[in-house]
């Protein structure tokens, strides 16, 4: 694998690193080094940092650090044999907030994910951009990401569709907490 970023576990206990520049994929790694390591292309091609998955709904959500980077969601098309999403194929999409920089999201396909034609982010013309996506977390419900170029922390609530800023430097006088980058929840 090449440029390995930030990534994310998995509820079934493999890690999915993130490969941080243009034609980057996503793959799979057993943290034991029993098995191989898969690269999954149905999780797009392009700049990864991070990715958290819904361990109700099995959906992933993933973080793109570029200036005009985006933000995605993966819903695979099957769960494996084992009970867990089944990332070989599945619908990717790029999130478009319709209520300005905060409110309902709509989510658009990608419709060619391995990136062949043109590069994944363009592929959306509504797609918002979310500047420089670093660190992600999934926590009750909610999916918790940051943006390194606009200084903030994001979250996405995944039952309403709703994005929120919940932390913004430029909103808070004297803030010290600059470029943000991995975030967790406790």
């Amino acid at each position: 694998t090449t440029l390995n970023c930030s990534g994310g576990s998995t509820p079934w206990g493999s890690w999915l690193s993130c490969e941080e520049f243009d034609l980057g994929h996503v793959w799979e790694c057993d943290p034991q080094g029993k098995e191989p390591a898969v690269v999954w292309p149905a999780l797009g091609v392009f700049k990864h940092e991070a990715v958290v998955i819904d361990p109700a709904r099995q959906q992933l959500y993933l973080t793109e650090d570029r200036g005009d980077g985006l933000f995605y969601r993966f819903t695979p098309d099957r769960m494996s044999a084992e009970g867990h999403a089944d990332l070989s194929s599945g619908a990717l999409e790029a999130a478009e907030v319709t209520g300005g920089e905060q409110g309902p999201v709509r989510w658009h396909r990608v419709a060619d994910p391995s990136a062949e034609r043109q590069p994944t982010r363009v592929q959306v013309p509504k797609a918002t951009i979310f500047k420089g996506g670093e660190g992600a977390w999934f926590h009750d419900g909610v999916v918790f990401f940051t943006t390194k170029l606009y200084n903030r922390v994001w979250a996405l609530d995944t039952e309403q569709d709703f994005m929120a800023i919940v932390y913004d430097v430029a909103a808070l006088e004297g803030s010290e907490l600059e470029g943000v980058d991995n975030v967790m929840v406790s």
